[in-house]
C-alpha cells in the first residue's frame, strides 16, 4: 500500500469533526449516487456535501469528493 499524499491528507482531513446530517441520492447514468449532507457550510456558503465516488477520475479506488 502506497502512503496517502500531502494533498489527500489534507482533503480528507476537512472532514474530521463533520456530522452526517442525510443522504441524498442522485442518479448518475442510471446509478444510485449517494451524496452525504454534513453540518455548516463549504467554503463557497453553500450546503456542505460529499460525493461517494470511484476516484476523483471515476476510475480507481474509493474518493470523497468535496467543496470544504
Amino acid at each position: 500500500m502506497s502512503a496517502p499524499t500531502k494533498i489527500e491528507r489534507e482533503h480528507y482531513a476537512k472532514l474530521v469533526g463533520r456530522q452526517i446530517t442525510a443522504i441524498l441520492w442522485e442518479d448518475l447514468e442510471g446509478q444510485a449516487l449517494p451524496v452525504l449532507l454534513l453540518d455548516g457550510g463549504d467554503r463557497d456558503g453553500n450546503a456542505a456535501m460529499v460525493t461517494v465516488l470511484a476516484d476523483p477520475e471515476g476510475n480507481g479506488p474509493g474518493h470523497l469528493d468535496h467543496n470544504l
